[in-house]
């Protein structure tokens, strides 16, 4: 009786020493034991991308009808032109037209040429190309307008392949699956199931944390991202005990698992031997 007891315990023993894949590790675990996510809405809070104060706007007039040349030109912001040749070969500027940029005040305006002080905050590229249309009408025949955001951007930091900045232009529907995405994927060691965002919000800032090893994150309505969020990944918990106690350390905890393992097996197969020659 007591050889059976003495098996059941080194079994529990050998199944214990077994090292499971951490959670951390797994990308949308759930959907992996089947979860079935058909008829699921993603969250479409903050899918647009919209003008904020301290953006940089690239906005070019033109026309279709080519005799509207000189009209639309008091309508664009002088084009920047090198000063030599030499400095546009050095600096390799190609043979387009680049025109100035108009940077986003305070107030959420910009000093358009001709109209004034125009409210840009809170539209998205194509409301203020809809804007500067109807504006435009008046003066020419077919006005043509192309807004661009520029350094428009989102920071990605930690345990991806390339951290940094992405740019993120005119985008709507710029996830947080996105910019891992852009900035190489999660390495190894990188915890997928604690990713922090830090959001700017009227001022203030907020914090919120993302398991990307659920796919809850689809409805999260922090799913997509907004200009100058930041999102850090940070070391998973193998890694973070590792620096903790030393790779060295956990080599050795590894190998004595393993051996450890390897006597239960064994002992437990021999108590299991004996077990049946007592019957």
């Amino acid at each position: 009786m007591k050889l059976k007891y003495l098996s059941f315990i080194f079994f529990m023993v050998l199944l214990f020493s077994c090292k499971s894949v951490p959670d951390d590790l797994i990308m949308f675990k759930d959907l992996t034991q089947g979860r079935n996510l058909t008829g699921t809405f993603v969250n479409t809070e903050n899918s647009k991308a919209v003008i904020l104060p301290g953006n940089v706007l690239r906005i070019v007039v033109s026309s279709g009808n080519v005799m509207d040349a000189k009209t639309y030109d008091q309508f664009n912001l002088l084009p920047i032109t090198p000063s030599t040749p030499a400095v546009s070969a050095s600096s390799g500027a190609s043979g387009e037209m680049e025109f100035q940029t108009y940077t986003v005040d305070e107030k959420g305006e910009i000093d358009f040429p001709k109209f004034g002080k125009i409210k840009v905050q809170g539209l998205t590229h194509f409301d203020l190309e809809a804007l500067l249309l109807e504006k435009l009408k008046p003066h020419m025949s077919d006005p043509v307008v192309r807004v661009s955001i520029t350094q428009n951007y989102v920071k990605v930091l930690g345990e991806v392949e390339e951290p940094g900045l992405i740019e993120i232009e005119n985008r709507h529907n710029y996830s947080v699956v996105d910019a891992i995405a852009e900035a190489g994927g999660i390495t190894a060691v990188g915890d997928r199931k604690r990713v922090k965002l830090i959001r700017e919000e009227n001022g203030r800032l907020e914090s919120v944390i993302l398991d990307l090893t659920s796919s809850d994150i689809f409805t999260s309505p922090y799913y997509y991202l907004k200009q100058n969020d930041i999102l850090v990944i940070d070391m998973n918990s193998t890694r973070r005990k590792d620096a903790q106690y030393g790779t060295s350390d956990n080599y050795k905890l590894a190998v004595i698992s393993t051996i450890v393992g390897a006597l239960s097996s064994t002992l437990t197969i021999i108590f299991l031997l004996l077990d049946r020659v007592s019957k």
